[in-house]
């Protein structure tokens, strides 16, 4: 591989990251495929056509299929030379079904599975949150195992979305904030665009063959104390700051709910 353009596939294209890995795909000048489920005849998800159209705009080819097609699957594979899986995390698992049809193509340069946060073979984490990682861990095995060439992309904490969680940027009056722990222990913030444009890199690099790349650019370590301060200059306001101890925040863990799981994935890299 190398600087010459190569055919790129995406799954999960149409999601939260994906959209960010076609773009940077298409702006390095990769052919770039977008792979999506069928939109149905009464579909009213109109971001979703929107994002499609705009892809087509940008030169990319829209692929409209399920997982559960082998014999599609592998017929597409062997017309591409990487594939990026950017799938959200109820769908971890389905790459199960990716691979499998990535060992029978047999043409695959690169495999990136959907990871961009913790290095999970490194690190442990508070119930439910465990078990996401548990998941990540097994498709790197998987991976392995096929003998598909791969790189573990670790980018640690997805900057726009952690600090729209954290600061409520966009709400108009917001006098507080909730700080988990003392809000001084470090996490890497790092912008998706980045990570996307780093990822694409990483996916035509010889030297990232077979390794985990982990993005953690100096300048992106902060805390949430350092956030709330760089956030309080911009706005000109104090904040009045709310501390969940972390007793707290280890019950808070045994919970099911949405909220408090996004609450989970949010203290855990703090």
């Amino acid at each position: 591989m190398g600087s010459e353009r190569s055919k790129i596939l995406i799954f999960g294209a149409t999601g939260y990251l994906g959209k960010y890995m076609v773009k940077a795909s298409v702006s390095i000048g990769h052919f770039t495929y977008a792979y999506t489920r069928p939109l149905k005849p009464n579909n009213k998800d109109n971001s979703k056509l929107e994002l499609l159209n705009e892809f087509q705009s940008m030169g990319v080819c829209i692929i409209q299929g399920e997982l559960d097609e082998h014999e599609n699957l592998v017929s597409l594979l062997r017309k591409v030379d990487i594939v990026i899986s950017t799938l959200a995390v109820p769908q971890y698992l389905e790459q199960l079904k990716i691979i499998r049809a990535m060992k029978d193509a047999g043409t695959i340069k690169r495999f990136i599975p959907s990871e961009f946060g913790n290095e999970v073979d490194k690190v442990k984490a508070l119930p439910p949150l465990e078990v996401v990682f548990s998941n990540k861990r097994m498709i790197r095995r998987a991976t392995e195992a096929a003998g598909i060439p791969y790189t573990f992309v670790s980018a640690n904490s997805l900057a726009a979305y952690f600090v729209n969680y954290f600061l409520h940027p966009n709400e108009k009056k917001r006098d507080e904030v909730i700080v988990y722990g003392d809000g001084k222990a470090k996490a890497v913030l790092n912008y998706e665009d980045d990570v996307a444009t780093y990822t694409l890199k990483a996916a035509t690099d010889a030297t990232a063959a077979n390794r985990v790349v982990v993005i953690r650019p100096p300048d992106n370590i902060v805390s949430q104390l350092d956030t709330i301060c760089a956030w309080e200059k911009k706005i000109g306001q104090t904040l009045k700051k709310i501390h969940v101890p972390e007793e707290e925040i280890i019950k808070l863990s045994q919970s099911k709910s949405i909220m408090v799981n996004n609450m989970n994935y949010f203290a855990n890299d703090f």
